[in-house]
């Protein structure tokens, strides 16, 4: 059995087609279109390439899903609605739909860490943050759509993705490279345009780059602590693009919490970096797909 699996994120969709055992055998990745048409055209598309070897669709979405319905309701990163009941492929193969932070800790936990854990949370670094939070070996949904970590509201304009996303990292290395080109942090972001730059302990900072940095982690630390306050989770898992690059930046959040924090009789969770990286919010799209009848 072959899964046609979407992982779409606010800027790109990666997908692929994934056998029954959670081999990729074939990757795509193309901007995400702006418009339900323009998205279902693609969809067609995408599917009419791989249909003689696809048995199943399933798509991981940015936002807020109706599973039922077959329905992707809205998202910060991508604001406006469908309706994939119009796909016209749906009359002969089933399609899945869930949100793709969920996926990605579906995936993660199930694969890699249910042998070690019964709560996880899982954060997707991305374009916004995605969330998936695992309660007993299972995806806590609440009332259908728990788990968007990234729509934590941090004062009356801002939400938590809007300061700590990797989207926001790659900003904030802009502004950098704006007030002064000549720092090694700007001459290698003007070749890389990477914002996990500013978690390299291999370059030298500047002290104004330093704070930067160190607010954003502080950010992320926080973060994860209030997390914990509230699930008692055992584990983190960070995720999403910014594993292509991941640089220092597990090692600097462990460190802050480490100097700055105490637990009393209890264990802050490990963090760990997602086993698939970037792959993880399409295979779990799969795993999905080959766990449903």
């Amino acid at each position: 059995m072959n899964i046609l699996a979407f992982d779409v994120g606010g800027t790109t969709i990666k997908g692929g087609l994934v056998d029954e055992k959670l081999k990729i055998k074939e990757k795509f990745i193309e901007d995400t279109p702006k418009r339900e048409d323009t998205f279902l055209s693609f969809v067609e598309e995408i599917y009419n390439r791989f249909s003689e070897e696809t048995d199943k669709v399933s798509l991981g979405m940015p936002g807020f899903v109706d599973n039922d319905n077959h329905i992707f309701k809205y998202g910060t990163n991508m604001k406006f609605s469908i309706d994939f009941k119009k796909l016209r492929f749906t009359e002969d193969k089933k399609i899945y739909l869930e949100n793709d932070g969920n996926l990605a800790a579906y995936y993660e936990y199930f694969l890699h860490f249910k042998n070690d854990y019964k709560n996880l949370i899982m954060l997707t670094f991305g374009t916004g943050i995605g969330g998936g939070i695992i309660y007993n070996s299972e995806i806590f949904k609440g009332s259908g759509n728990a788990g968007e970590i990234g729509r934590i509201l941090i004062n009356e304009k801002s939400y938590l993705e809007d300061v700590i996303s990797a989207k926001a990292w790659t900003k904030k290395c802009q502004e950098l490279y704006e007030i002064n080109k000549e720092t090694k942090l700007s001459r290698i972001f003007f070749e890389e345009k990477v914002g996990s730059l500013l978690f390299d302990q291999s370059i030298a900072l500047e002290d104004y780059e330093k704070l930067v940095r160190d607010e954003i982690i502080q950010s992320t630390s926080n973060a994860l602590i209030s997390l914990f306050e509230l699930f008692d989770n055992d584990v983190f898992v960070i995720g999403g693009s910014m594993t292509q690059s991941p640089y220092d930046f597990l090692t600097l959040i462990d460190d802050y919490i480490s100097k700055n924090f105490d637990f009393p009789s209890r264990n802050f969770p490990e963090i760990k970096l997602s086993k698939a990286r970037e792959d993880s919010g399409m295979l779990g799209a799969a795993l999905l797909a080959l766990n449903s009848e």
